[in-house]
């Protein structure tokens, strides 16, 4: 079951009042914590995401998904990571990232995070050529 409804805080406050949190701030948070991990390239978008962006929005939570159900909050990213990085190692990083982000900022307590590996981007080869400057003689007079 997809999430669809605002989570309620937890707040030590004696003021009346709730705090209420959309999915897709959670969904900005988690995707945040995965960006900043190491070894991550870039994060999947979806059809939603693509549909948003056509209409002139920038996607929420581009490549995240959150499902909450008996077992409780469950975060699914979807990314793309770098050329020879090992990928378990980033995995876990990105799940530890996700948890504690998601905990810090709201309280919530995420039971679950999966990853998703979309794709391995390879390295860009850097050929040191400027093609805007291909005949220009060298420095030193040749």
């Amino acid at each position: 079951m997809t999430v669809n409804k605002n989570f309620v805080l937890a707040t030590s406050s004696s003021v009346a009042g709730q705090t209420m949190i959309t999915p897709e701030v959670l969904e900005i948070i988690a995707q945040k914590a995965t960006q900043d991990v190491e070894g991550v390239f870039s994060m999947r978008g979806n059809l939603t995401d693509r549909v948003v962006r056509a209409f002139g929005s920038s996607a929420r939570g581009k490549g995240v998904q959150l499902t909450n159900n008996d077992q409780g909050l469950e975060i699914s990213t979807y990314v793309f990571l770098k050329y020879g990085v090992t990928v378990p190692q980033v995995a876990l990083n990105i799940q530890r990232a996700v948890m504690t982000q998601v905990a810090s900022m709201t309280g919530l307590v995420v039971n679950q995070v999966n990853v998703h590996i979309s794709g391995i981007i390879p390295n860009r080869y850097e050929h040191g050529i400027d093609p805007d400057h291909m005949f220009d003689q060298a420095e030193d007079g040749e």
